[in-house]
């Protein structure tokens, strides 16, 4: 009788348990699928989520959003209890990555009437600080020497004393249109360098740049100001003012033709007018120090491969609003969900599952000691893994291999890309089974592909494996890169794949001998370029620096470093580079996407427009 009592009472009791679950599922669908995925998917998507939190500003180095994922890491290291391995028992290693431009002061103001900073002006960063109460004078475009026998400054000219107004753009039509521009809707000669230098040259003690009114640009209300990317150009100070702006400072003092009135006349002929004015400027511009902070922290091994060390890393850091490197262009705030909050995340998970397992090895079992790293500034050109490189925290020749995560977020179709198989000896036959038995599909690529964190310890001559997805997608560097569109379950996927690597590499007795073989295309599987197109070259140096953007196909060259390939080879500052090999180059992504084809010692001709006509050049390419 007790039988079926019993089984009586566990089918009454089971009813409303499956009718609650069927309620859970419906009124919370996310949280019944997470629950049914299980921890680490649960896991994974607490810490994706968080990493790529709007909050947390896009993870810019040197920025609070950055700091507050730094102590996110940190705190998950510390849970899993690895060492602090840092000088001073921390976390960080500090290095710099330059400067960043503040504007500490500004005022612009003619006459009564004083205008606002970042409304009606802005102090840019083409120029340096100082102050000046001077005649205003009017110098059209600013520009020496155009088409059709255009000069902006006649012989003779002396701005010694003055503030030169000079308009952006270039001559133009009455639609706003340039006269001059045959592709694209501006030529070279509308770039701010020459223009500034002009003005420098002639004794010129600030420059107040003008939007032209009613100019066919997108561009007309933007402000450039100091610490948006702008670059140095002169000592004076520069300023750059709104039409609006310009013309309550001419109508202030009086001055009777208007701004469209001398836009007009720039656009017939170059012109010097003194405007029977004055107006005051002021600018003061801070450079500050930049520093960023790799992440490390220690997983101590046991026994005599204690000293040797493998490295698990991705980057933590991202593009903050988009001031550089986005393929949209700045003002949006970028998340960077898959590029890396999605491999950082990884890092967090196997450091604590390695921990657990290396605290429940046997007493007389040998391990390797493992370094969990989450650079940063990798966006910037890999600074955080190259500092590491140049000085690490335990000798570089005692590192025996680098794992890297970049992008393991948005797989497609279970692909993912492993590359690096073939730099160590014996490896690509020991991660083969690994491989097949993952419900991944590895995809290894012909070449070492990507320009990522593993590629300075890879030139230190270390064996490399580089994970990432298979195919890129149209979010990569923009503001659609979003938590919501990452694939957990293969991310954990991949975690779990990596896992049994990075134990395997850890406990097996013999460590991996670097192989020179990868150089020359080592591998299996079908040839693909795994990393996006606006990845920095890895190898090769080419010595320019570009200006800003001319509006039309090809790349204007801002500076051109001395005794670089491209000096040696005959390329000046101010030529634009419109073709490579014979091919057209459109863009900076488009030649950085060629550049990653190259290995130093490469011969390659070269094609640049300089004053209208178009010269060829033969440069040989050196070494980064």
């Amino acid at each position: 009788m007790k039988r079926p009592f019993s089984a009586l009472v566990l089918l009454l009791s089971a009813a409303p348990a499956v009718a609650q679950e069927q309620v859970f599922a419906t009124e919370a669908p996310i949280a019944a699928l997470l629950d049914e995925l299980g921890e680490d998917v649960r896991a994974y998507n607490e810490h994706v989520t968080f990493l790529a939190n709007p909050f947390l500003e896009g993870r810019l180095p040197g920025t609070r959003g950055m700091e507050i994922a730094t102590e996110y890491v940190e705190a998950h290291f510390d849970q899993a209890g690895l060492e602090r391995p840092v000088e001073g028992d921390s976390y960080r290693q500090s290095f710099r990555v330059g400067q960043r431009r503040t504007v500490a002061e500004s005022h612009l103001a003619g006459g009564s009437l004083a205008l606002t900073h970042g409304v009606d002006f802005g102090v840019t960063g083409m120029g340096g600080s100082g102050s000046a109460k001077a005649p205003l004078v009017f110098c059209g475009y600013g520009i020496e020497k155009g088409q059709e026998g255009y000069r902006g400054f006649e012989a003779g000219v002396d701005l010694t004393g003055k503030i030169a107004m000079i308009m952006r753009f270039e001559p133009m039509d009455e639609g706003g249109k340039s006269l001059w521009a045959t592709r694209g809707p501006w030529t070279a000669k509308s770039g701010f360098s020459r223009k500034l230098k002009a003005a420098e040259e002639r004794g010129a003690v600030g420059v107040l740049l003008v939007s032209p009114p009613g100019a066919a640009d997108d561009r007309v209300g933007d402000l450039m100001v100091a610490g948006r990317g702008s670059r140095s150009y002169v000592q004076i100070p520069v300023l750059m003012a709104t039409s609006e702006a310009a013309q309550k400072l001419l109508s202030g003092a009086g001055v009777t033709p208007s701004l469209m009135d001398l836009r007009r006349e720039a656009d017939a002929h170059g012109v010097v007018r003194d405007l029977a004015c004055e107006i005051e400027m002021k600018a003061r511009i801070a450079d500050e120090e930049l520093t960023a902070e790799n992440v490390i922290g220690l997983l101590r091994g046991r026994g005599s491969l204690a000293s040797e060390y493998i490295v698990l890393g991705a980057h933590l850091d991202h593009l903050g609003m988009g001031n550089f490197g986005s393929r949209e262009g700045p003002g949006k705030l970028h998340p960077g969900a898959d590029d890396n909050a999605s491999g950082s995340a990884a890092v967090i998970m196997l450091a604590k599952r390695l921990a657990e397992e290396y605290r429940e090895l046997r007493p007389d079992q040998e391990a390797r000691s493992v370094l969990f790293m989450c650079f940063s500034a990798e966006e910037s050109g890999l600074i955080g893994s190259s500092h590491y490189c140049r000085d690490p925290l335990f000798p570089i020749e005692q590192h025996k291999l680098m794992i890297n995560f970049d992008m393991i977020g948005r797989i497609v179709d279970k692909r993912l890309s492993v590359s690096g198989a073939s730099t160590g000896e014996g490896m690509e036959a020991w991660l083969a089974p690994m491989f097949e038995s993952s419900p991944l599909t590895i995809v290894q690529p012909e070449n070492m592909s990507g320009a990522s964190d593993h590629t300075p310890f890879y030139r230190a001559k270390m064996p490399v494996l580089f994970g990432i997805i298979a195919d890129f997608h149209d979010d990569y560097h923009t503001s659609r890169d979003v938590v919501s569109k990452i694939n957990r379950v293969d991310a954990v996927h991949t975690i779990n794949l990596f896992h049994r690597i990075l134990r395997g590499a850890a406990l097996r007795d013999e460590a991996f001998v670097y192989s020179e073989q990868a150089r020359r295309g080592a591998g299996r599987g079908e040839a693909r370029r795994t990393q996006p197109p606006a990845a920095p070259a890895a190898r090769v140096f080419v010595g320019v620096v570009t200006a800003e953007s001319i509006g039309q196909p090809g790349i204007l060259l801002g500076t051109v470093i001395e005794g670089a390939p491209a000096e040696q080879a005959g390329i000046k500052s101010g030529d634009i580079l419109t073709k490579w090999a014979g091919k057209p180059v459109q863009d900076e992504d488009a030649l950085r996407k060629i550049l990653e084809g190259h290995t130093p010692g490469d011969r390659v001709q070269v094609t640049v427009q300089r004053n209208g006509e178009e010269k060829v050049f033969w440069l040989t390419l050196g070494e980064r």
